[in-house]
């Protein structure tokens, strides 16, 4: 009687099934790399040096605002300079969500092609 292989793979076909992985994992990220022509390091480092100043500028923007308008306008019930950082916080936060959203569209749109 002859056994019937089914399902079960041989040791060579999982060897190529896993060459096959690797080759296609790395042409990837090569081509997606090759997309940005920049290294991982230098994107990692763009990335969050950009979302660093989506969210700061707005901050500090808003701070130096809250402090003038401590001092011109004066108030005991309202802390002008915290609830402008508040604000600078929910802006930079709204910038950045909005870049991301739109990075993620740009790639799924560059994958459909």
């Amino acid at each position: 009687m002859e056994r019937k292989k089914g399902n079960i793979k041989s040791k060579e076909n999982l060897r190529s099934d896993k060459k096959m992985i690797e080759t296609v994992s790395k042409k990837i990220n090569r081509h997606f790399w090759a997309k940005t022509r920049k290294s991982p390091v230098f994107q990692a480092i763009y990335l969050f040096g950009f979302m660093g100043w989506e969210i700061g500028v707005p901050v500090v923007a808003l701070a130096y605002i809250g402090l003038w308008l401590d001092k011109n306008f004066p108030n005991q019930y309202i802390a002008w300079a915290l609830n402008c950082i508040i604000l600078g916080f929910i802006i930079g936060g709204y910038n950045t969500y909005r870049w991301i959203k739109r990075e993620k569209i740009k790639l799924d749109k560059e994958d459909m092609k």
